[in-house]
């Protein structure tokens, strides 16, 4: 669902590639399966939330954090909702969306 809804988002032309890598939509989509099953309206609008965070990294890499407390990894970490941390690196003119993880998970041992 997550690379469907992805199609309808489009970069300007100062924005970096977005790069969003399989895991990272297989961490939406779960993400908005486990929300689907009280509420599909609310699932599909967390996932359009996250997608939109993606897309706003492309504007403004340096918006995550750096934490190499979490991973020896070149990984800046961007919060949406105080719940998902979203999981990039720029590389080029490249912006790689790693992991979508939920603040709840083990995000060191995921990476």
């Amino acid at each position: 669902m997550a690379k469907l809804l992805l199609k309808n988002f489009y970069l300007s032309m100062n924005d970096l590639n977005l790069i969003i890598t399989e895991q990272a939509y297989n961490d939406m989509d779960l993400i908005s399966d486990f929300i689907a099953r009280d509420n599909v309206k609310a699932a599909e609008k967390h996932l359009n939330l996250l997608l939109k965070a993606c897309r706003r990294l492309t504007k403004f890499p340096e918006s995550g954090i750096k934490r190499p407390d979490f991973t020896y990894k070149d990984y800046r970490f961007y919060i949406v909702k105080k719940r998902y941390v979203i999981a990039y690196r720029v590389e080029n003119n490249n912006l790689y969306i790693s992991r979508v993880l939920t603040a709840y998970q083990d995000i060191c041992a995921l990476l």
